[in-house]
């Protein structure tokens, strides 16, 4: 998916087509909530002002899976995307009857496209929190399930309900577990605190501080491989320090992973002031592993786990290992740099897209487009962070907004 289409039609296509297809949206919707789903077909197809957009066809998808032809039904899902890349409730469709059919992977590939249009729709959320749960993908399962927690405005549903729960006796659990550490810690007992982490991560998975101590437990007891694994989850998944990224490289270096070691140590020399002996030491040890760049069985073995990472859905390995392929390559590549950025937004999409909405604002308020602007800002408010530039910006324009409304209502403004 093009980034520039993205940021060209984010949350736009849909809306407009309602909008100028309203009275014959609401017919053909009305043909499918009665049933009448062969009448719905009829009517969407010989009206091109509904068969020609994205929205149509994503009904006339549903029409056909009412009747329970399933291959025509996907066949307008794609004609959907076709039309609107954006249309990201034909990804749904799509990913829901790949879940259904057992294609878990090709489900959560859809999904996920969804997100990066709407990070913050509820039900993206817990279908990809379900889906990464039935591949035994705790972390990923977990972080799903806390966004669809955070999105989700209706409280009161039974999902929201279930998933509350059970996440307020996760926590109760862990918590136990982390006042027996305490007290294990006094005596000095590893393996033991050991355990008890194990055990906190086996009951919720986001504990980023407690990968780290174990990583720092195994180190200590010389199973390097077994700390290397901890502290590249870290890296993975949670923000991690400098620190995380030494211990890596260091430790690869230990395991004799010299492509690893020189990726993870080139990694660190950029965030080292020159001049310090650290950045001096670690100079040195590129240039003993500088053997590793260009080499084509390197340079094959992490294309291949970038491609292997992205077919099971784990975006965030496979944006590493792409980024490793570059570093060994030494030079720049635009085709692989894209890769790497889609694969970003994958992980993390709600920056991108506030971003893009962030810049629609200005355009939507010098065309007095009041109502969609204000859609934009409360868009903005939900994803981004309480007091950040986005969110103080989203809150004025929709109070201008509003005030502008206001007075055209009282005054004819």
């Amino acid at each position: 998916m093009d980034n520039s289409i993205i940021e060209k039609n984010l949350a736009a296509q849909t809306q407009k087509e309602l909008a100028d297809n309203n009275a014959e949206w609401n017919k053909a919707y009305e043909l499918y909530e009665s049933g009448r789903f062969n009448d719905g077909i009829n009517y969407v197809n010989q009206n091109s002002r509904l068969s020609s957009t994205a929205s149509g066809q994503v009904l006339l998808g549903c029409f056909y899976k009412s009747i329970g032809d399933m291959n025509v039904a996907i066949s307008h899902w794609k004609k959907a995307i076709e039309i609107s890349p954006l249309e990201h409730s034909a990804y749904c469709n799509i990913a829901a009857y790949n879940y259904v059919t057992g294609n878990v992977n090709e489900a959560i590939y859809n999904w996920t496209v969804a997100s990066t249009i709407m990070p913050e729709s509820p039900s993206i959320n817990f279908n990809l929190a379900l889906a990464y749960d039935k591949k035994g993908s705790r972390i990923k399962s977990t972080k799903y399930f806390e966004k669809f927690l955070k999105y989700e405005k209706n409280t009161n549903t039974n999902d929201f309900v279930m998933v509350k729960q059970r996440f307020a006796n996760l926590m109760a659990k862990v918590d136990f577990y982390a006042k027996k550490v305490e007290e294990f810690k006094l005596q000095k007992e590893l393996q033991v605190i050991a355990a008890l982490y194990l055990k906190m991560l086996s009951v919720y998975a986001l504990l980023p501080s407690v990968y780290t101590n174990i990583a720092e437990i195994f180190y200590f007891d010389k199973n390097y491989e077994k700390s290397y694994e901890f502290h590249k989850t870290v890296y993975l998944y949670f923000p991690f320090t400098n620190k995380t990224l030494i211990e890596l490289a260091n430790l690869a270096l230990l395991l004799q992973q010299k492509s690893y070691a020189y990726v993870y140590y080139h990694r660190v020399l950029k965030t080292l002031p020159e001049g310090t002996s650290y950045h001096t030491k670690v100079t040195t040890l590129l240039k003993t592993l500088s053997t590793v760049v260009n080499d084509s069985e390197f340079l094959d073995f992490h294309l291949q786990k970038a491609q292997e990472a992205v077919k099971n859905n784990e975006y965030e390995l496979a944006v590493d290992e792409y980024e490793n392929y570059l570093i060994l390559t030494d030079s720049e590549n635009t085709d692989i740099q894209q890769i790497i950025d889609k694969y970003k937004i994958f992980v993390n999409p709600e920056p991108f897209v506030i971003n893009v909405l962030y810049n629609q604002i200005p355009e939507l308020m010098n065309r007095k487009k009041l109502n969609a602007c204000i859609d934009v800002c409360d868009r903005i408010i939900s994803m981004a962070k309480g007091h950040s530039k986005e969110v103080v910006y989203a809150l004025k324009c929709k109070a201008d907004c509003k005030r502008i409304i206001v007075a055209r209502e009282q005054f004819g403004v």
